[in-house]
């Protein structure tokens, strides 16, 4: 009985060192592998983080603040223009001059400020002396540009019509539109006043364009196709009138002229610019001539008995 009682003790003591879990290694490796997957996650985060191993991923978010210092100046060049006008006036701005205007002779700068010329001239001119601009001018030496920042056109320039009288034969000075016209300053061209055309409205006009029966000149050109000289006087090139085409006369060429010849009595006839011989009437409208008593004939050449 006390055999049995020692044998159960020795049982019991093997099986409690047995659950505490004995020190000494395994003496084989396992001969099969687990058949399930722990059923726990841990429930806290680890304590301490790695100090030998680089991270191997980027940042997911983004800095919480800003840069404490400033970065550096810039290397090239700004890319747009200044927003503000210069302070100080350009050293080399054209020297101020007092010039006379009349029997005044101003000694101030007046309007003009800041060393420029007004509107930098429009780029139609240059800045002269005492701020002044100067407009640029044609081929014909004539401005091109007018007013004080040459923003202006001008027209164009002929003798004019009737001016006023300042020195002796000067009634007709050079002037723009010929004084019988206005002056357009966006386009440089002249509204001429009815009775008046050209580009300085420098002539009059053909009355109904000579009706498409004649051609219109100029009454240097027209005297001289009657065997006359007149390129004298001032208007030789200015007023015009109808040279008619066979056949028409008058004016404008309304006129149709009727059959004429030698006066069959001797007398004046067409040499001496009579219709009809001298023997009768014309109709203008139709050219055909109304005989006296005593003539017929379509020029009334021919005298009869029959009365």
């Amino acid at each position: 009985m006390r055999v049995n009682l020692l044998a159960v003790l020795a049982t019991i003591s093997s099986i409690y060192y047995t659950a505490e879990g004995s020190t000494a290694a395994p003496s084989a490796a396992p001969t099969v592998a687990p058949s399930f997957a722990p059923t726990r996650t841990p429930t806290a985060a680890p304590t301490f983080v790695p100090t030998g191993v680089a991270p191997t991923s980027q940042p997911s978010s983004q800095p919480s603040s800003q840069p404490t210092k400033k970065p550096h100046s810039p290397t090239s060049q700004p890319s747009s223009n200044p927003s503000g006008q210069p302070t100080t006036v350009p050293s080399s701005a054209p020297s101020y001059k007092a010039e006379s205007w009349g029997q005044i002779t101003w000694d101030k700068r007046r309007h003009r400020q800041g060393g420029l010329c007004e509107n930098h001239c429009s780029n139609h001119g240059t800045c002269e002396n005492n701020n002044n601009c100067k407009c640029f001018t044609g081929l014909d030496g004539e401005p091109e540009w007018t007013g004080p920042d040459c923003s202006l056109r001008t027209c164009p320039k002929d003798f004019a019509w009737v001016g006023e009288v300042v020195n002796a034969n000067d009634l007709h000075p050079w002037t723009e539109c010929s004084n019988k016209g206005i002056c357009d300053r966006t386009t440089g061209t002249c509204n001429c006043f009815p009775g008046y055309e050209g580009v300085a409205c420098q002539r009059t006009v053909c009355p109904n364009n000579c009706n498409d029966r004649g051609t219109c000149w100029p009454e240097k050109l027209l005297a001289s196709k009657a065997g006359r000289t007149y390129s004298e006087p001032w208007d030789a090139m200015k007023h015009v009138g109808c040279f008619c085409d066979a056949g028409y006369r008058g004016p404008a060429c309304d006129l149709q002229e009727c059959p004429s010849g030698s006066d069959p009595l001797d007398g004046y006839g067409n040499e001496a610019g009579r219709d009809c011989s001298g023997r009768g009437l014309c109709n203008y409208q139709e050219g055909t001539c109304a005989c006296f008593s005593g003539f017929y004939g379509t020029r009334c050449q021919y005298q009869t008995t029959i009365f």
